[in-house]
């Protein structure tokens, strides 16, 4: 059977090649979802231009990102070794002659069997210790936070709901709340315009901050890159974690589980400042909630304008437990009917 000619061979080769560049090419040329930008300092995703991680702002991230650079560097000379001794093989092995004589076979080697198999073994489970001991470090939480946050994801958008901490309640896994809710309502995909930074969720530096992830309908994600960490919120299931931020900034997040077709807008801020900072802002957060839900503090209406009498107070907005147990009793009585 005649060989093919070299240039037939490496047009196959060439082909299959395409594939992939053509998908990248295609992939540089889409248009970008969502314009709102995810905040000042916000990266479009975990790994920066230079292939690293780019700037982590948090105790926890930062531990994780450090395996990043061992676990890479193992990974190449991986590489290098296996591609290397591919292409010896192929190289000295291959058939030069015209006769089609088969080059000297061998027919198993002991000691080259053990090296292939003790050192994988050894690689994979010292990178197995490396992570379980940086994942024990991440998932630790504090006796008493500084700082408790329900986030409550929805279809689409979140509600922070601040908890006063210290207030853990054990017989309803639940803090009482702290007055403070910010919403973050998502703006029109094609705007240019940021978010309005009294949306922003106003965290401490230098200092732990408890969160409780829930979901009200859907599996969501909560993402924030420069934090270099994602934690699903799920329906009926309260899923905790903690981080300490290290540097004053604004930080975008967003839903990274997809979750309909407005899911590009699950946007929303995280403003880090100075503790006193933070102690300013939430006292003047929770006075301005106490004044608006006291009636007296609010002129009496009048009597032409309401001739039935005076308007009922107004009920405060539903908390983020609130609104899941509605979810919940609801469906239970839907279920039951």
């Amino acid at each position: 059977m005649p060989r093919p000619a070299l240039g037939d061979r490496a047009g196959r080769l060439a082909k299959p090649a395409l594939v992939p560049i053509i998908g990248l090419v295609l992939a540089a040329c889409g248009a970008q979802a969502n314009n709102n930008a995810t905040g000042d300092d916000a990266f479009p995703s975990l790994i920066g231009a230079d292939g690293f991680p780019h700037e982590v702002v948090t105790t926890q991230g930062a531990q994780a990102a450090s395996l990043y650079p061992i676990i890479f560097l193992v990974a190449v000379v991986i590489f290098v070794l296996v591609e290397g001794l591919l292409l010896l093989v192929i190289l000295r092995g291959r058939n030069k002659g015209k006769d089609g004589d088969l080059p000297t076979q061998t027919h198993g080697n002991n000691r080259l069997e053990v090296i292939w198999t003790v050192i994988p073994l050894i690689v994979v489970m010292v990178l197995f210790a490396a992570s379980t001991m940086v994942l024990a470090r991440v998932e630790e939480k504090s006796e008493e936070p500084a700082v408790v946050l329900d986030v409550l994801a929805f279809r689409f958008g979140w509600t922070f709901t601040y908890k006063e901490p210290g207030t853990f309640d054990e017989q309803t896994a639940t803090y009482q709340d702290a007055g403070v809710t910010i919403s973050s309502s998502p703006a029109s995909p094609s705007s240019d315009q940021p978010r309005d930074p009294a949306q922003d969720v106003v965290l401490p530096v230098g200092e732990p901050v408890l969160f409780r992830l829930n979901a009200a309908d859907v599996i969501h994600s909560f993402y924030v890159p420069s934090f270099f960490f994602k934690r699903d919120a799920i329906p009926g299931r309260t899923n905790e974690f903690e981080v300490t931020i290290e540097k004053p900034g604004r930080y975008g997040g967003q839903c990274a589980e997809f979750c309909g077709l407005n899911h590009s807008q699950m946007y929303f801020n995280i403003r880090a400042v100075e503790p006193a900072e933070y102690e300013a802002w939430l006292a003047e957060q929770a006075g301005g909630a106490d004044a608006a839900a006291d009636p007296a503090a609010e002129p009496a209406a009048e009597p032409a304008a309401n001739p039935a009498g005076p308007a009922a107070s107004a009920e405060p907005a539903p908390s983020a437990e609130a609104f899941s147990i509605d979810i919940a009793s609801t469906a239970s009585a839907g279920g039951a009917a």
